[in-house]
């Protein structure tokens, strides 16, 4: 027990600290040390989880989902080609073709836009090309 104490003052008096069962000091990303964005880190939602209709019970959203081309667990699935180039292409349209179709359902995306790749989302665009504010 003196032990435990002993590293625990050690810690502290160092600028380290202990969270998320993990000794944390000024280099370690704060992401181990914060249970909250840990738990988003290691188990983050589906790309599903995203959209939000104004009307329709949370369990409808899953139907539409799948009746949009996506899968059941909330993902879609990767559309293979030729080069690695061209199946990350197919499958990019497949996932704006999603998008596109849960937006004709009357979803709205509340997923971020911040960043390269999301900011070019269907869901992100607005009819004057002005990204949404998230």
């Amino acid at each position: 027990m003196r032990i435990a104490a002993a590293a625990l003052a050690v810690a502290l008096l160092s600028g380290c600290m202990i969270g998320n069962g993990h000794i944390c000091g000024p280099q370690t990303p704060m992401v181990y040390c914060n249970k909250a964005a840990y738990q988003r880190l290691a188990n983050p939602p589906s790309l599903m989880e995203n959209w939000q209709h104004p009307s329709r019970a949370p369990q409808a959203r899953q139907l539409d989902w799948v009746s949009c081309g996506g899968t059941e667990k909330g993902s879609y699935a990767v559309v293979s080609g030729t080069t690695g180039a061209e199946t990350a292409a197919r499958s990019g349209e497949k996932f704006d073709q999603i998008q596109r179709c849960m937006m004709g359902k009357k979803y709205q995306y509340t997923g971020t836009c911040q960043g390269e790749i999301p900011s070019r989302f269907p869901a992100c665009q607005r009819a004057d090309d002005a990204l949404p504010a998230r």
